[in-house]
């Protein structure tokens, strides 16, 4: 999804629940914990060098601040696209449009919230934290991971001995930001309708012909249904696995929306079993008292206040 192609309402937020972890790189390297590269990364947004930048430098990713409390992390990213089309603003009751053009280097804005549980979510794999994630359009879970690994290499790398080698080898911590799957199936459909779904399958004989310079990357159909939740929203389901099972489609997407009127894609295999039980990532909505910029210069503390309680409460589960 592309940064602009949903508007960003200016009181209200989803929040997903989150796993952050720290890796390393090489695997035999010393373990990177949260509290070996806190320091380094903070210094580094304090010189105003945490910048990611990606697609020749039209796109980057900024950690703009970075706040150390006794229990949580908080960072601040923000987004721009030099390519992204400029903003367009219609006056409601006569239509009349205006766009606001980007300035010489320049690009459409967005920010994020990311908030981490420093005390680390299993005492057996400490690498890994409870986190909550502000979800904004552009701003995916991959980018930030590759951003913070990025900035990581920079200020974090460090060297250690493999055993029998005398020679310093370089290690660095990579992040990973992954879903905390922890809403079934069957629970989202008691909350929601499901309203059709798209079928795909990859293209066997991908080649359009012999001189084409095209290749068929997958082949989708569309099913369309009427509004079904719960029990019978779970038979439709199967039923439409089955067809397209038949057919050699593989995956199926199904198109869901909740009773707070968010739109959500989720995703079964044709050949899964006890769908019922396949677990979603949970998200959550959110409003405050005070308007949310679209790219936010300082950490919003009334979003900030939710979050932390989100991030409570993701935590109080897990125990």
């Amino acid at each position: 999804m592309q940064p602009f192609e949903m508007i960003i309402q200016q009181y209200e937020r989803y929040l997903l629940e989150c796993n952050f972890g720290v890796r390393k790189h090489p695997d035999d390297a010393p373990d990177f914990d949260l509290e070996r590269i806190l320091p380094k990364l903070k210094s580094m947004v304090a010189s105003n060098k945490a910048v990611y930048e990606i697609k020749n430098g039209d796109v980057s990713l900024r950690l703009n601040q970075l706040n150390i409390d006794d229990q949580t992390v908080t960072m601040l990213f923000q987004y721009a696209d030099k390519k992204a089309t400029d903003p367009t603003f219609t006056e409601i009751l006569t239509g009349k449009t205006r766009t606001a053009e980007k300035k010489e280097g320049e690009g459409i804005s967005v920010s994020a919230h990311l908030v981490i549980q420093r005390k680390p979510s299993s005492e057996a794999l400490k690498i890994f934290h409870h986190a909550i994630l502000e979800e904004v359009p552009g701003i995916t879970r991959q980018i930030l991971a590759n951003g913070l690994t990025h900035m990581l290499a920079i200020c974090a790398q460090s060297t250690y001995q493999r055993d029998g080698e005398k020679k310093d080898l370089k290690c660095r911590p990579m992040v990973s930001l992954e879903f905390n799957g922890n809403e079934k199936l069957s629970s989202l459909l008691n909350k929601g309708t499901i309203r059709g779904f798209v079928a795909f399958r990859d293209a066997v004989d991908n080649k359009m012909d012999e001189d084409s310079e095209f290749t068929v990357k997958d082949e989708r159909i569309t099913l369309v249904a009427l509004k079904t939740r719960g029990e019978q929203a779970l038979r439709l389901i199967e039923d439409a696995k089955g067809w397209v099972n038949k057919r050699q489609y593989t995956r199926l997407q199904i198109k869901y929306v909740g009773d707070n009127k968010r739109q959500r894609t989720l995703e079964v295999g044709v050949r899964e079993r006890d769908i019922a039980e396949k677990m979603f990532a949970k998200s959550s909505l959110v409003s405050v008292s005070e308007p949310i910029a679209q790219c936010q210069e300082v950490v919003h503390a009334k979003l900030h206040e939710k979050i932390l309680i989100k991030l409570h409460d993701m935590v109080k589960e897990d125990v």
